[in-house]
């Protein structure tokens, strides 16, 4: 071969190994690059749900909104340690005023035992027995009125009150705001026509339905309802739990808008009655004795109803219920009094009444406006309804208050009749059962502080 061949030919491979060399070393260099990072480079991962949370958080620390702000504050660790102690703080002051209160409830019981049975036995002094209305929450405004000239006495250095009598501060007779009262009846008998009308939007404003249904919800047996005046009451009434049931009121014309109600929704209860007359002079009324007790033209006269007793004229009643009527009657007392003597034995007298409030202020307001609601309704709306209760010689069974106290809702019963077993409350049962028996010894000792 000559050398001009082997040049040319080795002209044509020696290239063409150098461009294979070259490609191998490219694609070699390119594959790494792909693999191997480059040194101070950072490879960035997804971010997970906690610190996605942390940096919300940090964001809600820092918002422009107050109450986002605060509420990322309330759920800090730093504020979650500071509430701890707060926490710890508050315990230790519960129990030290529990500690302070229990012991304070323990002599108050303590002292309203040792009243109680000094008072069974009838050895209790004016004072003791105010002490007693006290400790029970049940002392009435001339009863306060009283109890502060007894601390004053104290404060003198007077211990003994054995035969110290205080004139009474009765504040329907002596509270010159307390209009005197009158006779109504021809008041009513004009105010008739429109009086449901008239005091629909006052009684739905403060919810009074409530309260009425909660004073027919004790109607059973023989039931009379005194002061029925328009029978606003007799959408609540149950039929099937009555014998029977009388209506009284001294208006003619309301009695004939009750009738008419009572006939529209109870068309065949037969026992039903419907009087005129007031109720100071209920008794007359049910033993018959009593002129003009009933008008002609109503269904039945009271003693047409079979609850008269054998061998007397006198008619008795399980439930006595009034709404609204004892600021209206001319002797309240006397009308309460009559109730009484006309309740069956067991039976009890429910009173929904509107008087004196729990607060002067709400009282001044009475006070302000009575002459003013007594031209408007026929009634003195701001009677000590507690006095009058008290005067009448009913003993108490349950008495609620609602409307800043002006709403007045009782249950009473004649004295000494046994209180039913859904009436006698939990520390009644369980703790004073044996006052009875404690309150015949005839030593009685006083407790030490």
């Amino acid at each position: 071969m000559s050398c001009y061949s082997y040049r040319s030919i080795s002209g044509l491979v020696l290239p063409l190994l150098r461009f294979r060399v070259a490609r191998g070393s490219f694609f070699r260099y390119q594959s790494t690059s792909t693999f191997v990072p480059k040194p101070n480079t950072r490879v960035r991962r997804p971010k997970s749900k906690e610190d996605l949370a942390k940096e919300k958080f940090e964001e809600q620390l820092n918002s422009d909104v107050w109450w986002i702000r605060w509420g990322a504050i309330t759920r800090s660790e730093k504020f979650s340690r500071g509430m701890t102690k707060y926490l710890i703080g508050m315990y230790a002051l519960f129990l030290l005023f529990g500690g302070w209160y229990m012991k304070r409830l323990y002599h108050k019981e303590k002292e309203l035992d040792y009243l109680e049975r000094k008072h069974l036995v009838g050895e209790t002094n004016e004072y003791e027995q105010l002490r007693i209305k006290e400790l029970r929450n049940h002392l009435r405004t001339r009863d306060r009125l009283k109890l502060d000239i007894y601390n004053k006495m104290k404060e003198q250095g007077i211990d003994n009150f054995d035969g110290i009598q205080l004139e009474n501060n009765d504040q329907n007779r002596l509270n010159k705001n307390i209009l005197p009262s009158r006779d109504t009846t021809d008041f009513y008998d004009h105010k008739a026509a429109e009086y449901d009308d008239g005091v629909n939007f006052e009684e739905k404003a403060i919810f009074m339905g409530k309260r009425r249904k909660w004073l027919m919800r004790h109607c059973e047996g023989d039931v009379l309802e005194v002061s029925c005046g328009t029978g606003r009451n007799i959408k609540y009434l149950d039929p099937s739990v009555l014998n029977s049931i009388t209506f009284l009121d001294s208006s003619e014309k309301m009695m004939e808008i009750t009738h008419e109600k009572f006939r529209s929704l109870f068309p065949t209860f037969k026992k039903a009655a419907f009087v005129v007359g007031k109720a100071e002079n209920l008794v007359d009324l049910a033993q018959g004795t009593y002129k003009n007790s009933s008008k002609d033209n109503l269904d039945t006269d009271i003693q047409d109803i079979d609850v008269v007793k054998k061998g007397s004229t006198q008619v008795q009643y399980d439930t006595v219920l009034e709404a609204f009527g004892l600021c209206s009657h001319e002797d309240p007392v006397r009308a309460l009094k009559n109730f009484a003597l006309l309740l069956k034995p067991g039976g009890r007298i429910i009173l929904l009444e509107h008087g004196r409030g729990e607060y002067d202020f709400v009282n001044k307001i009475l006070d302000k406006r009575a002459e003013k609601r007594l031209k408007a309704w026929g009634c003195r709306w701001n009677l000590d309804i507690g006095e009058i209760l008290d005067d009448s010689g009913l003993e108490i069974v349950e008495e609620r208050r609602t409307h800043l106290g002006t709403t007045w809702c009782i249950v009473a019963k004649r004295k000494g009749d046994i209180k039913k077993k859904s009436e006698i409350g939990f520390f009644e049962k369980y703790f004073q059962a044996g006052f009875k028996e404690k309150g015949e010894e005839t030593k009685v000792k006083k407790p030490k502080d």
